[in-house]
């Protein structure tokens, strides 16, 4: 049993201890609080010290961590102003004897910011027998192919199987007698926004599509350079129409496309603003289309390796309308025919009775195209070098290399 004395003393000696503590922890908390303070007002020295407003954010002077914005994601839309319109590769077929077209499409290539890829034309008289595909009657008998079909139809098939071989994913397939507007990467930037929202999708765009697929791959072709049209009759509800401010007047589009259009719901004030995407169906001609990795394969097989019924824009056309291919049409088109009058115009062998060129390209024309880039690229490059030296007035003595006192001026130094 402990004694009064006792009690007293471990009484006095636990409430010291307690007191001992709390005092030790408000030192220490004090002190470690003021090495926080001075860290932080250390950070914000050496951040006013080594750099300038311009190297920092604005958040830098007022807030010890700066953070960083997220990166945006990029806009796939603006693919379309890169040397291939957003697409894997630009293909154009040209015969190899036809250097003026392969002159004049690299010329207009380069003032468009376009990179072309040849691929040869091919003469039909050359195609092997045994390499033309089965023909398969589409109506009452065989179409009979001329070497100039059958050279047309093998070129493209040879373009197709590039694509396949090259494993992209897109390409944009041209002739070497075409015209396109000299804003074809806003007309471009535009159909990707709109191809990317289309109201014609089965399924909407993945994620893939979305960031790197500019046009979308839900179709096998698309088609933009055709010479002759026509939508479905039975699903005239099937299209998507938008605003372009590159879409040629009444006045430059041809009847044809016209047609189109009213029948597709677009009429009045609307023709020369609006452009249309629908459900290819009627296509002719081949100037300008599109087409993605599975739809070479497609094409291949339905145009090659199964059979051949006809031309190739005709059995193209053929494979679209019994569903065997999916394809969009832009209407107006953006590409079109090249003219400039006579036998230039063709690739037909020459015949002496006939002229040779009509107007030339001088004197050339498109239709269907608001601002022919052939044309603008006449202008852009047209200069006067002998009135622009007049036109800056140089001195008569820089112009005769003559000093006033009529000794001639030289450049070097005389030796000793």
């Amino acid at each position: 049993m402990l004694l009064p004395k006792q009690l007293h003393f471990y009484f006095y000696f636990f409430l010291t201890l307690a007191a001992g503590c709390i005092i030790g922890f408000l030192v220490g908390s004090y002190t470690l609080s003021q090495g926080f303070v001075a860290n932080d007002l250390g950070i914000h020295e050496a951040l006013v010290t080594n750099s300038t407003s311009e190297d920092l954010p604005s958040t830098a002077w007022n807030e010890s961590l700066v953070i960083e914005p997220e990166p945006s994601i990029p806009d796939v839309a603006s693919a379309a102003w890169n040397e291939s319109l957003g697409f894997g590769e630009v293909l154009y077929v040209s015969m190899p004897d036809r250097t003026d077209r392969q002159d004049a499409m690299n010329l207009v290539a380069s003032m468009s910011g376009l990179k072309l890829r040849l691929i040869n034309g091919v003469d039909g008289e050359s195609i092997s027998n045994k390499a033309v595909p089965d023909n398969k009657a589409k109506f009452f008998k065989p179409w009979h192919l001329k070497p100039s079909e059958l050279g047309c139809w093998r070129a493209h098939a040879d373009a197709w199987r590039y694509v396949i071989d090259s494993n992209i994913e897109t390409a944009l397939i041209i002739e070497d007698d075409i015209d396109w507007d000299k804003n074809v990467h806003q007309i471009f930037q535009d159909l990707s926004y709109q191809m990317q929202n289309s109201t014609l999708r089965l399924v909407p765009p993945t994620d893939h599509e979305q960031t790197s697929a500019p046009y979308g791959l839900d179709w096998d072709v698309l088609i933009m350079g055709q010479c002759y049209d026509r939508a479905n009759p039975t699903r005239l509800d099937l299209v998507h129409v938008y605003d372009d401010p590159n879409v040629p007047s009444r006045k430059n589009t041809e009847r044809v496309f016209l047609n189109q259009m009213e029948a597709l719901g677009v009429k009045g004030n609307d023709v020369g603003k609006k452009r249309l995407i629908s459900p290819a169906y009627a296509p002719i001609c081949t100037m300008g289309y599109a087409i993605t990795r599975r739809g070479a394969q497609r094409l291949l097989l339905n145009l090659s390796y199964l059979y051949l019924r006809g031309p190739v824009d005709m059995d193209m056309m053929w494979t679209l309308q019994e569903g065997n291919l999916r394809g969009y049409t832009i209407t107006p088109p953006p590409f079109a025919a090249w003219r400039v009058g006579g036998q230039k115009d063709s690739d037909n062998k020459h015949d002496p009775k006939l002229p040779m060129s009509g107007k030339g390209n001088s004197g050339g024309w498109s239709k269907n195209i608001k601002s022919s880039a052939r044309i603008a690229m006449v202008s852009e490059l047209a200069m006067n070098n002998w009135m622009d030296y007049t036109k800056k007035g140089t001195p008569p003595e820089k112009q005769t290399g003559k000093g006033n006192n009529g000794e001639r001026k030289g450049n070097g130094t005389k030796g000793s």
